[in-house]
């Protein structure tokens, strides 16, 4: 009987040893995915989104948890978000961060009259289409937020709330300062582009040379740069081009979002977007329920308010 007992209690110190055996290893493999190396391509998935381009994106957290989309603009790519979206995981969200077309490691089209503002929205419809994201939030800055937002227009009920940053649908008619009009120029035709410069001058922080350097990583060839080059170009600034009929279209559409709808601006103006986003709380109903944010930063408040940002989100999408 004696016998009996014991082998029963060390069958239960057994069992027990493995259960935390194998909890132990599943908290460290979650911990693991939040530690993402944003720099390694081999951390990153790969879909092809149309025109066979393949999209470059990273995939973090939990897949059973509530979706954050994290959206970056020019010249950027996911690498902006190295220290946000692992605060985002962190706290319960599956956090995907695609590299827009042209960008980081996604696929760089040749011809640069393949890129335009269409066919931008049309790859990260096809995107969102195909990774099956339902119920998102969003966060989206700069081009990802003027790219983002006409698939909001379109698509209202794939989103449960929208935050954006530096984002509007230009509709031709605005005034477009000569600031502006002089990076528009800089990125066409500068021989030394440099995407880590031209972040490194939208920062408050200084970013350090190796960061700069991970920006610039991604682009050898001067096919390459296509994308980085004509962004700039694209914001319509003529009432009859296309887009800008289309962006007048979709700005209708959007006024009628009433889920929670947030604009996070910096405070150093930028005469290109000063005031942006009170044209977005006034316009968007769910913009006028909620709280907006101006934080100490220049435009890439992901450089300069990580943890500030990180938090505002979190708080936000919970």
């Amino acid at each position: 009987m004696k016998k009996r007992i014991l082998s029963y209690s060390s069958l239960l110190i057994l069992l027990s040893i493995l259960i935390f055996s194998a909890f132990t290893r599943e908290s460290k493999a979650e911990k693991d995915i939040f530690k993402t190396d944003f720099s390694d391509k081999t951390q990153y998935h790969f879909l092809e989104v149309g025109d066979d381009m393949q999209m470059a994106y990273l995939d973090i957290g939990n897949k059973k948890d509530p979706i954050v989309l994290l959206l970056h603009g020019e010249p950027a790519s996911a690498y902006l978000y190295r220290n946000i979206a692992p605060q985002i995981a962190d706290k319960g969200f599956r956090v995907i961060i695609p590299d827009l077309i042209g960008f980081g490691y996604s696929d760089k089209p040749k011809n640069p009259d393949a890129i335009t503002y269409s066919s931008q929205t049309e790859w990260l419809t096809n995107f969102i289409t195909k990774m099956e994201l339902d119920e998102i939030n969003l966060f989206a800055h700069d081009w990802g937020g003027m790219i983002g937002l006409r698939i909001v227009a379109k698509h209202q009920d794939k989103f449960k709330k929208v935050a954006v940053s530096y984002a509007y649908l230009f509709e031709g008619n605005e005034e477009i300062p000569e600031s502006f009009m002089g990076f528009k120029n800089y990125a066409m035709n500068e021989p030394a582009f440099s995407a880590g410069n031209i972040i490194n001058w939208g920062s408050n922080s200084k970013i350090p040379d190796t960061v700069k350097a991970v920006y610039d990583s991604y682009y050898t060839a001067a096919t390459d740069y296509n994308a980085l080059r004509k962004f700039p170009s694209m914001i319509p600034t003529e009432a009859q081009d296309k887009e800008a009929i289309l962006n007048r279209e979709l700005n209708k559409k959007l006024k009628s979002f009433e889920k929670p709808f947030m604009t996070i601006w910096g405070n150093h103006e930028d005469l290109m977007w000063k005031g942006k986003d009170i044209l977005l709380q006034n316009s968007i109903a769910g913009a006028q329920k909620g709280s907006h944010y101006i934080l100490e930063s220049k435009h890439f408040i992901q450089e300069d308010q990580a943890d500030e940002l990180s938090q505002i989100l979190i708080r936000f999408f919970e």
